[in-house]
C-alpha cells in the first residue's frame, strides 16, 4: 500500500474524538464493513463514494477530511444508530473528578532536527477539583480515571482549548496515543504539576518523543525530565463502542 495520508487520518481522528465514535462503528455505518478506517490508516486510498459516506457519518465534508478546508461543516444531529449507543445523561453518575488546569510557561526542549523548541506546557493542580464528568457505564469500576480541561492551542485541531478529556493512569499508551506527561521540574507542592498534553511518537528506556500540532513540532524528552506518562482515553473507548 501507499504511505498513509497523515492529514486524512488526523482529520478522521479529530471527528471520531468529537463524536465519541470508534473506527469500527463509523466504518460499519458508512459502508457496512468494519475495516474502512483501518485500511486508510494502512495507506489505502478509498473510493470517492466511500470517502463521501464516511464524511457523512463523521458529520463533516470530504474537503475537510482531505485538508482543503479548515471548516468541519458539522451541524447535523448524530445518526440514530450512534445516538442509540450513548446513554442518557441522567443514567450516568456525575462523579469523575476534573482537576484544575491553566496554561503554563513554555518549556525549551530538543527539536526533531536541530536547536531547541518552545513547547506549550500546562499547569495542573490535583488538589483542585473544578468539575465532575458523568461516568459512562463502561467505566463504572474505574475509580482511578480523572478528567482535565485542555489549556492552550498546541493540540488543535485534535483538542481545542477548554475541551474535556478523560485520562487513564493505568493502561500503558501506544504509539500515536495522546498522553499527559508529568514533568519533574515542579517544587511548589505535591499536588502541583507541570504537564505536557501531546501525542506519543516514540518511547524508549531513556527518552520519549512527543508531537504537538500547533505549531507543528516533534521533540524529545529525556527520561530524567519526566516521572509519569498517562494515556488520554478516547471517548469511544469510555463508552464501550
Amino acid at each position: 500500500m501507499a504511505e498513509p495520508n497523515i492529514v486524512l487520518i488526523d482529520r478522521i481522528d479529530e471527528r471520531l474524538n468529537a463524536l465519541g465514535v470508534s473506527d469500527r462503528k463509523a466504518s460499519l455505518t458508512a459502508v457496512g464493513k468494519p475495516d474502512l478506517i483501518r485500511d486508510i490508516r494502512r495507506g489505502a486510498r478509498p473510493l470517492a463514494s466511500r470517502l463521501q459516506a464516511l464524511a457523512g457519518v463523521l458529520e463533516t465534508t470530504v474537503d475537510y477530511l482531505q485538508g482543503t478546508t479548515d471548516q468541519p461543516g458539522a451541524g447535523l444531529e448524530p445518526s440514530s444508530e450512534i445516538r442509540a449507543l450513548i446513554p442518557e445523561p441522567q443514567d450516568m453518575l456525575q462523579d469523575i473528578p476534573v482537576y484544575g488546569t491553566a496554561l503554563g510557561g513554555e518549556q525549551q526542549f530538543s527539536g526533531d532536527f536541530d536547536g531547541s523548541l518552545a513547547i506549550e506546557q500546562t499547569d495542573l493542580n490535583m488538589a483542585e477539583v473544578v468539575d465532575r464528568f458523568r461516568r459512562p457505564p463502561n467505566l463504572m469500576n474505574r475509580r482511578d480515571i480523572y478528567g482535565l480541561y485542555v489549556a492552550g492551542v498546541s493540540m488543535e485541531p485534535a483538542y481545542e482549548s477548554g475541551q474535556g478529556i478523560i485520562v487513564d493512569p493505568k493502561r500503558p499508551p501506544n504509539m500515536r496515543d495522546y498522553v499527559v506527561v508529568y514533568l519533574r521540574d515542579r517544587t511548589d507542592g505535591a499536588d502541583a504539576a507541570g504537564v505536557l498534553i501531546k501525542r506519543l511518537v516514540r518511547r524508549s528506556a531513556t527518552y520519549i518523543e512527543l508531537e504537538q500540532f500547533n505549531p507543528p513540532a516533534i521533540f524529545r524528552l529525556d527520561s530524567r525530565l519526566y516521572r509519569e506518562v498517562h494515556r488520554v482515553m478516547p471517548w469511544d473507548e469510555a463508552f464501550g463502542m
